[in-house]
């Protein structure tokens, strides 16, 4: 294809004559009205163009005890409708063989069924297609050219295809309809042909497109609100006065103040009615959320047994769009309150700075941290929609590790600012139960002993997961890697060394049995890591499914000793309201022994 346009009118030409034909949509008919149940039986090798005709043709509004005669006068119509329903397709050629035949009467030698109505047959001889020939689009004005490349990029019809009148149809009406979302209001077809020649079987499409003068943005009008101000909400703005109109620019603004959350009603209304010189009017009416949030939820997992969790918000401190967070996370194994306050930058929905403090504690059968952070993470969309964070955090770990051999716990204390950067892309068919998607995740960080630091190192994460759909079910793939570049493992805080076993590890283990070995056969976690998992599960009934997986992993405290341990095991998952909850029972393949891990939440 090349250039772009149209309106149309359709052409045959027959050597030297030409004879203007009205295109048939395919799905178009007469419409006859029902008022009894004839036999209609229509048959052919060719199925789409049997059923094309079934549509045209109807059920014709005659009583079942109608005459031959009257039958007869039928048929000119019916051969019409017939015609125009192959034309649609293509066929130009086709063969009718059409026979209508009376009801018969009740003394006949016939089934009852047939002697109570009028019946009309229609054998369908295809013939040879028409075919597309050349593609012809132009538009009037080539400086808007690059506006319509995607259409035309896209359109399905190419030389040497059969003609199918729906698909020239629907090139025009994209055309047409990509005018109006760039701001081509008075766009128009100065030419639409199709042209059809019955001697070669060729059908030409010629389209001239005058796109006319495009709009612009006028006036932006956002009414005043009372927490927050009509120049931080001019900030969410995708547009400005005087710029290109773009109905993607529009759809963009409500997609940004809806996921700012900051509004409980949206409403971005181009005036168009009240356009003057090519400029049109914006209204942006809009009403904030409360102030205030409270919320609490609770959740369970293998890992740290059941979790309640406490919130609050502050959605806009100020009328700057200031907000104020903080959490509260309880379980058996792990408590974690924390507070933050985010600034909105430049860009509000993607552009912010957060300063963040708080405390965890984390108990597992090898060791027990309590750790005290501050810190500040500048978050920004970069790329392809990447999410970006640089962060700098100051933590005091306070750690206690088990010493089998004494059977005491060893504490240490390690303080260290740890700076580092991460990007984050998700994309799924579905946020909650996705067919279609993945997620990865990567992260450099590092820490200097000159620095506010104890320590030295470096360090570089990576994560994926993949789920596809095979045959019935899904393929979920999980996989992660890590390195640490430090001179001893026991110099780490333990919360920077990685451990692994549990809910969302190599599941034959408990949450953190695993990891590289002291010289007493202790776990005392790795510099490096390396996992990965393959799952399948398949709907049963409902919203329960039922799921085979395999998983394999460990860390270590160098390459050489790479020991990598297995598991496998089954499960049963249940799409609950709030998401998938899934109940696994995991078998270690080197010791033989069982694990029961409990989780929900989404599968990204």
């Amino acid at each position: 294809m090349r250039n772009v346009v149209t309106k149309v009118a359709t052409s045959i030409v027959t050597g030297a004559a030409t004879i203007l034909l009205c295109c048939t949509a395919l799905t178009a008919g007469i419409a006859y009205a029902q008022t009894s149940s004839p036999g209609i039986r229509i048959t052919g090798d060719n199925e789409a163009l049997t059923n094309n005709v079934r549509v045209h043709v109807g059920t014709p509004d005659l009583r079942c005890d109608a005459g031959q005669r009257r039958l007869n006068r039928l048929l000119p119509a019916v051969r019409r409708d017939a015609e125009r329903a192959a034309q649609a397709l293509g066929y130009y050629h086709a063969g009718f063989d059409i026979q209508v035949t009376p009801a018969a009467s009740p003394d006949a030698a016939t089934d009852a069924a047939d002697a109570r109505c009028w019946s009309l047959t229609i054998d369908v001889t295809a013939g040879e297609p028409v075919l597309v020939g050349e593609i012809n689009v132009t538009l009037s004005d080539e400086r808007s050219a690059f506006l319509f490349a995607e259409v035309m990029e896209e359109v399905d019809i190419q030389p040497g295809d059969r003609l199918v009148h729906s698909q020239y149809e629907q090139l025009k009406s994209r055309l047409s309809s990509e005018a109006v979302d760039h701001g081509f209001f008075s766009a128009r077809f100065t030419r639409s042909e199709l042209a059809v020649d019955l001697r070669r079987n060729r059908a030409d499409i010629n389209l001239d497109f005058d796109p006319g003068e495009r709009f612009r943005f006028g006036q932006i009008r956002i009414n005043r609100l009372d927490g927050l101000s009509n120049t931080f909400v001019s900030r969410f703005l995708t547009f400005e006065e005087g710029s290109d109109y773009s109905s993607d620019a529009l759809i963009e603004l409500r997609e940004n103040l809806n996921d700012s959350q900051y509004f409980s009603q949206i409403a971005v209304t181009p005036q168009l009615s009240q356009a003057e010189d090519n400029a049109v009017p914006v209204s942006i009416e809009l009403a904030t959320r409360p102030r205030r949030s409270y919320s609490a939820g609770a959740g369970v997992s293998t890992d740290i047994g059941p979790r309640l969790r406490l919130a609050y918000e502050d959605r806009y401190i100020n009328r700057r769009g200031h907000r104020l967070n903080a959490d509260l996370g309880i379980s058996t194994l792990q408590q974690e309150p924390s507070v933050s306050y985010v600034i909105p930058l430049r860009d509000p929905v993607n552009d912010s700075l957060r300063f963040s403090g708080g405390f965890q504690r984390l108990e597992t059968d090898s060791y027990i941290t309590n750790t005290y952070r501050a810190g500040v993470t500048w978050r920004s969309a970069v790329w392809d929609n990447w999410v970006q964070n640089i962060f700098v955090n100051y933590q005091t770990e306070r750690s206690e590790l088990t010493d089998f051999a004494v059977a005491e716990r060893v504490e240490e204390q390690i303080n260290s600012t740890i700076t580092g950067i991460n990007w984050a892309r998700t994309r799924a068919d579905d946020p909650i139960y996705p067919t279609q998607g993945w997620r990865l995740f990567g992260q450099v960080s590092g820490a200097e002993e000159n620095l506010l630091s104890d320590i030295t190192f470096a360090q570089l994460y990576g994560s994926a997961k993949l789920i596809h759909s095979v045959g019935p079910g899904r393929v979920l793939l999980r996989a992660e890697a890590a390195t640490t570049i430090a001179d001893e493992v026991l110099e780490l805080p333990l919360s920077v060394r990685f451990f692994t076993g549990g809910d969302q590890s190599v599941r034959g283990y408990q949450f953190g049995e695993l990891g590289a070995t002291n010289a007493d056969g202790e776990v005392v976690g790795g510099k490096h890591l390396l996992v990965g998992s393959v799952e399948y599960d398949i709907p049963v009934v409902g919203g329960w499914h039922a799921a085979v997986f395999y998983d394999t992993g460990n860390s270590f405290a160098d390459f050489d000793d790479m020991q990598l341990r297995d598991s496998a095991g089954i499960g049963v998952r249940w799409r609950s309201p709030i998401g998938p909850i899934r109940l696994d029972v995991a078998r270690s393949l080197e010791d033989g022994g069982f694990r029961l891990h409990i989780t929900m939440g989404p599968d990204l």
